[in-house]
């Protein structure tokens, strides 16, 4: 398998052969995908179509709802790994990718922890702090992993970038299982950061394009030698999976944003409050001088 090898070992950097990975036994999994049931722009049938034809499986991480998630599940084909997850929308503003080995599970975490914190934006921010996000996986069969840890520019979208800016204490990471070591939404040094931290902090590492559009779903992977859910997630637990992908262009992430704006308009006003309340905090301290 060609590309460029992290400096720490278990992550590839460039296009996945997912092709060749079939061949050789291993699912090749993208577990950062929106659908039409959040703020992406793909078709739940449209994405388990284009898995197939290009051999890559995924986990539907829609923004705080699981139907997309159940729709892709029962309707996977034969040898798709269609991981159950969801992306919760934490209220100090960063993202937690959730992975669950069981569907029904996963729909019981979201009606009982998610769903009654939801605002009038639903694909922003929850009321739940990143610590009851994480608290409410207590006894429940599952992975959470921090998603894009430094992101994205000056919104705190990520754990390590909220710790950094003193939005979440340090300890928050004892309830995390790993990162999302190669987003493709960030940049590199963005994910070359997270792929260091993880190494330093004893954290297990994934991959996903966090895509939007049809276009982008299979194009960072995690990869492990399974043939279900349970063996795919249990190896991304021991960390004996890899992660192979490529970031996308700075035309790319701009064609996406803009693709996806049309989903927040109906809440703009609630999306402006929600933004103003997270991200006031840091402008009046960067105004005063206090740089974190």
């Amino acid at each position: 398998m060609t590309g460029e090898y992290s400096r720490y070992g278990g992550v590839r950097f460039g296009p996945p052969d997912l092709r060749a990975l079939a061949d050789e036994g291993y699912s090749a999994v993208d577990m950062h995908v929106h659908t039409t049931h959040s703020d992406g722009l793909v078709r739940v049938e449209d994405a388990l179509a284009r898995g197939l034809r290009i051999g890559a499986s995924f986990a539907v991480t829609d923004h705080n709802t699981v139907t997309g998630a159940v729709e892709a599940v029962r309707a996977a084909g034969e040898g798709q790994v269609i991981v159950p997850g969801i992306e919760v929308s934490a209220a100090e503003g960063p993202h937690i990718l959730v992975y669950f080995y069981s569907m029904d599970d996963l729909v019981d975490y979201h009606r009982e922890v998610v769903a009654p914190a939801l605002q009038a934006s639903p694909y922003l921010a929850t009321t739940l702090p990143t610590e009851a996000v994480l608290a409410g996986l207590d006894g429940r069969d599952a992975i959470a992993i921090a998603a894009h840890p430094f992101g994205y520019l000056f919104l705190c979208r990520g754990v390590c970038k909220a710790i950094a800016a003193g939005e979440l204490a340090p300890e928050v990471l004892c309830r995390l299982d790993g990162l999302e070591g190669v987003c493709g939404g960030m940049t590199r040094t963005q994910n070359e950061r997270a792929i260091a931290f993880a190494a330093d902090h004893d954290l297990i590492l994934t991959g996903g394009t966090d895509a939007h559009l049809i276009s982008e779903l299979g194009r960072v992977v995690t990869i492990a030698k399974a043939d279900s859910i349970e063996g795919f997630l249990s190896a991304v637990r021991r960390g004996d999976a890899l992660v192979w992908g490529q970031e996308k262009s700075i035309l790319e992430k701009t064609f996406q944003a803009t693709a996806v704006l049309p989903s927040y308009a109906p809440y703009l006003g609630s999306s402006i409050e929600i933004q103003c309340r997270q991200n006031a905090p840091r402008a009046l301290r960067f105004l005063k001088g206090e740089r974190r």
